[in-house]
């Protein structure tokens, strides 16, 4: 079998289920059609939308990108299959992922679903979100499993950086999650960094040549100013009127994430030569799941449970600003109390 996945498990169920789970999951990769319901598998053979060669080629590109930074990071690389990459009506799409944006990544069925209303005419914005999903997808992945007599609980448990809470506080009604706005803010911040590679595709002339003309960066400045957004955060802008705009998400998270790397690089200019060396170190985490090194140069950063302030930092706007005041408040504080000392 091909090179996938590297699943790991939890959970109080036998080895026999949770090795029975970790491989359902790591042959996903590869028969992904045998892991939908086969509702799901009518619905998709019938109404999904056949790749075009750009959309292939964008595709193609994801994993590429993926799979390189998953080797910096130490993870061994794999390729996810072009068939697990869905192009859906917006009716499929929202009754499969319900309130989850325009794309929508299924760790347990290794496979991706995308708002064809959204990406079908937009080959540049289709591209960004590609590489967006294809980080989750790539992403540390873990599952908890237990098993009750006959009945076998399958969830996730960790996804980059994300921490899931165990089974056993959804009984009580104290569900959570930690860590949810970092990884979306790793996740955004890195599909970012990308955009200029993106566009240097060959598919993707047409639209570099657009987005270069003066005309589109007029836009793109008078848009910027509009929305209070930063310039090199919007992924395309069009000819079709005010709402023809794209832009990276999760701006707040990627405040927070871009800030505590710059103040970690100035506690410790001589282990990171820069605050990209600092973003780096949360990028393994995304494909490693490692969070105690992290967890280390967070709290030595920002003060003792500033790690734990960072964890519930969600994936709202206002979550984000509020978390980026605090952790200045909190780093203001460490400050003080070192130059007192």
């Amino acid at each position: 079998m091909e090179k996938g996945p590297e699943i790991r498990i939890v959970g109080g169920a036998s080895a026999e289920k949770k090795e029975q789970t970790r491989k359902e999951v790591e042959q996903a990769l590869f028969s992904h059609f045998e892991s939908l319901s086969p509702q799901e598998r009518e619905q998709f053979e019938k109404l999904e939308y056949p790749k075009s060669e750009k959309e292939l080629a964008l595709i193609n590109f994801a994993n590429e990108e993926t799979s390189r930074l998953m080797q910096e990071a130490g993870i061994e690389p794999y390729d996810v299959p072009v068939e697990n990459y869905h192009i859906i009506p917006s009716e499929l799409y929202k009754k499969a992922a319900g309130d989850s944006g325009n794309a929508t990544t299924f760790n347990t069925k290794q496979g991706i679903i995308f708002d064809a209303q959204e990406f079908r005419d937009n080959p540049v914005f289709f591209g960004s979100v590609a590489l967006h999903e294809s980080l989750h997808l790539k992403a540390h992945f873990s599952m908890e499993v237990q098993e009750e007599g006959d009945k076998v609980s399958k969830t996730p448990y960790r996804e980059g950086v994300t921490v899931r809470a165990l089974q056993s506080y959804g009984h009580h009604g104290k569900y959570h999650r930690h860590f949810a706005g970092l990884h979306e803010g790793i996740v955004a911040e890195t599909e970012k960094r990308l955009l200029g590679k993106l566009l240097d595709r060959p598919e993707l002339a047409k639209e570099k040549e657009w987005l270069a003309s003066n005309e589109a960066k007029e836009m793109r400045k008078k848009l910027a100013e509009k929305k209070e957004i930063p310039e090199d955060d919007i992924v395309w802008v069009g000819k079709k009127g005010e709402n023809d705009w794209e832009t990276v998400s999760y701006l707040r998270q990627r405040d927070v994430l871009n800030y505590v790397c710059d103040e970690i690089q100035k506690q410790f200019p001589d282990k990171y030569q820069s605050a990209d060396d600092v973003y780096k170190t949360f990028l393994n985490a995304h494909f490693t799941g490692r969070l105690l090194p992290l967890a280390r140069v967070v709290e030595k950063t920002f003060g003792e449970g500033s790690f734990r302030l960072l964890g519930n930092m969600d994936t709202d706007r206002q979550s984000g600003v509020l978390h980026l005041e605090s952790l200045k408040k909190a780093r203001a504080r460490q400050t003080r109390e070192k130059t007192v000392s």
